[in-house]
């Protein structure tokens, strides 16, 4: 398949430096744009046959073959003018073509227009006899199969999305009042939210680039046993600005009610705020003590970078289309300052925490609605 690519990519590039006076025989042009469509690489096809056609280097049944193949290729890659306008001529040049079992259904669909169009203009159908209602509510349905496409494949867009997260904590090296190799400690997972805005371009059919800015509070727990005596369980909120830069690949862009995609990218990320909160227990029947949250912002990195995955649905609307995605990230950087690990007092000393040097994984679940700026 890879040979396969190679070749056609060579060959487009090629023909497209041909000069006038440079031939081509086009019985065997043919023969590589079939295959090209059927290897589903529709873009190399125009370019392989246009000028055939528009030279006449083919004639009967392979010019027939070769208006056909350029037109679906327009019809699969969503570019109507170009397919409209393509058969406006096949229908002229080949008027008593009947569409084939093998043509798809839009070749057909757009194949019926232009043949109704062509008898209205040679009078060979009387208008009156024409079911108006009808035509007009074919119109209708191929206006909303036109913008559900453009939705999913075309429409750079904006919007907002929502949701919660679910953050957890991972050891690099741990640190404690006590013996770190004897410390039972572990952290554990508390959900948190984010919500903001972004935007969307389109690269090609099946790609696109997207940024956003988002307000993220991410949660956390920790439990530890630095001492024989006692334990504690510790809580941190950490409130951020994200910048989530990722590409996105539609695994199914011709799929007119629902387009499923992965994603990856990169999370650049500052702090604003981080605070922390505990409780010490005893294994006597002493009182607890309580720390109250705490300003622990300093012994935070400000600015963490995140790698992130993830895979959603859309589910196209009128102009807009609805998702919903989940995606994992993690930090690159850990996420504390070690120079700051024993300078917050109340922590340390009264609930026996110290920092160990973690980074901060997360699961978000999110949904959102974007808009299509051309639309509008």
């Amino acid at each position: 398949m890879l040979n396969k690519t190679l070749l056609f990519l060579v060959l487009s590039l090629g023909y497209q430096t041909l000069t006038a006076q440079e031939q081509v025989d086009c019985k065997y042009l043919i023969d590589d744009a079939r295959e090209a469509y059927e290897a589903g690489m529709v873009e190399l096809v125009p370019d392989l046959l246009k000028d055939c056609i528009k030279n006449n280097g083919l004639t009967g049944e392979p010019r027939k073959e070769a208006y056909k193949l350029v037109i679906n290729s327009y019809l699969f890659d969503y570019k109507l003018e170009q397919a409209d306008t393509l058969m406006y001529n096949f229908v002229h040049e080949f008027p008593d073509y009947m569409a084939e079992t093998s043509d798809p259904q839009e070749f057909v669909s757009l194949l019926d227009s232009h043949m109704k169009a062509m008898s209205l203009e040679k009078g060979e159908i009387p208008e009156d006899t024409v079911d108006m209602d009808a035509l007009r509510k074919a119109e209708r349905k191929q206006n909303r199969i036109n913008n559900t496409r453009a939705v999913n494949e075309f429409g750079n867009t904006v919007g907002f999305n929502a949701g919660s997260n679910f953050s957890i904590g991972h050891t690099i090296e741990g640190y404690s009042v006590g013996d770190p190799a004897g410390d039972e400690s572990h952290f554990g997972i508390l959900p948190g939210i984010i919500l903001g805005g972004e935007g969307n371009l389109i690269l090609n059919r099946r790609l696109e680039a997207s940024a956003g800015l988002l307000y993220s509070l991410s949660r956390y727990s920790y439990r530890a046993t630095p001492l024989s005596f006692t334990s504690y369980r510790y809580t941190e909120a950490i409130h951020q600005l994200l910048v989530p830069l990722s590409v996105l690949y539609k695994l199914d862009p011709e799929n007119r009610r629902y387009c499923y995609y992965l994603k990856g990218g990169l999370v650049p990320g500052y702090l604003l705020r981080a605070s922390g909160s505990g409780t010490r227990s005893y294994d006597a029947p002493l009182e607890d003590v309580v720390v109250d949250r705490t300003n622990i912002t300093e012994s935070r990195n400000r600015f963490n970078l995140d790698i992130l995955v993830g895979a959603g649905i859309r589910i196209p609307l009128k102009n807009a289309f609805f998702y919903v995605e989940t995606c994992i990230t993690s930090d690159i950087l850990r996420a504390n300052r070690a120079e700051s690990r024993y300078q917050n007092n109340d922590l340390t000393w009264l609930l026996y925490h110290v920092d160990s040097d973690f980074r901060v994984y997360q699961l978000s679940i999110s949904g959102g609605l974007c808009w299509d700026l051309i639309k509008q």
